[in-house]
């Protein structure tokens, strides 16, 4: 399903985001009932759950199906990011078995044509010592960013969402990043290895679980500095000081219209 990486690349290098509104709102606890909304696109809820169980992953392989490249699940599991396609009516079911939700924020995107940035995070000015595919980097500025893109699409079974997710790291170019300017940024870097795509019927959604532990202190004769962030961890907020659960629903909505949004 892979669509042509340079050319995808080349379009992410020119950051032409897409500049439409996002709807965004807040609500206390997570919806025990799938949020309807008017036309095609997605939705996408990010919340955390304060942990009861240490078997994250056992407990999430019990709902849903893994993704179709084993290769890019695996890759994203080893940067600490756990990624299900499942029933969005069964994510009240999930949370519950894995500890207690806390505030959501829930954006209704709609269709995505162009990249847009659905989660930033502006590096700390003291640095932070992000790993990456098992290599360190001391980030010291610019941003992480997770980008998606996705519309309906026809097929002979019915219509379905097609979602692509994929994080970068850039410095914008002066000092700003201005939605829909064909600028490229001045630093940059595009982690194509993780790139996530799929297909999502109707009330299907693409889950995104990140787990983070307090970094473990050691004592000894040499001090080493602070432990190293992997790259999901540090996007989805960390480091933690208790451990934590950080969710990211991209909920799909078919069938309703075709509006590009």
């Amino acid at each position: 399903m892979r669509l042509g990486i340079t050319f995808l690349l080349i379009l992410v290098s020119a950051f032409g985001c897409s500049t439409q509104k996002v709807e965004e709102s807040k609500v206390v606890v997570v919806p025990h009932a799938r949020i309807e909304t008017k036309g095609s696109g997605i939705a996408v809820r990010k919340f955390t759950v304060v942990p009861n169980s240490n078997e994250v992953k056992k407990i999430l392989d019990n709902f849903g199906d893994a993704l179709l490249d084993a290769n890019v699940a695996e890759r994203l599991e080893s940067e600490g990011m756990f990624v299900r396609i499942i029933d969005a009516v069964d994510l009240p079911a999930i949370t519950t078995s894995l500890g207690d939700s806390r505030e959501e924020r829930y954006d209704w995107h709609g269709q995505i044509i162009k990249w847009r940035d659905i989660l930033q995070r502006k590096m700390p000015s003291s640095g932070m010592l992000v790993t990456a595919g098992g290599v360190s980097h001391f980030v010291d500025h610019g941003y992480l960013t997770l980008l998606a893109r996705g519309w309906q699409i026809a097929m002979e079974n019915g219509d379905h969402f097609y979602l692509q997710l994929l994080p970068v790291w850039h410095v914008p170019a002066d000092r700003g990043l201005v939605p829909g300017r064909d600028v490229s940024p001045s630093e940059s870097r595009v982690f194509s290895d993780l790139m996530v795509e799929c297909l999502l019927e109707d009330s299907k959604a693409l889950l995104i679980v990140s787990q983070m532990e307090p970094a473990t202190q050691t004592t000894g004769p040499f001090d080493e500095g602070p432990a190293g962030v992997r790259l999901g961890e540090a996007l989805m907020g960390g480091p933690v000081e208790t451990p934590i659960l950080t969710f990211m629903l991209f909920e799909a909505h078919v069938g309703v219209s075709r509006d590009d949004q």
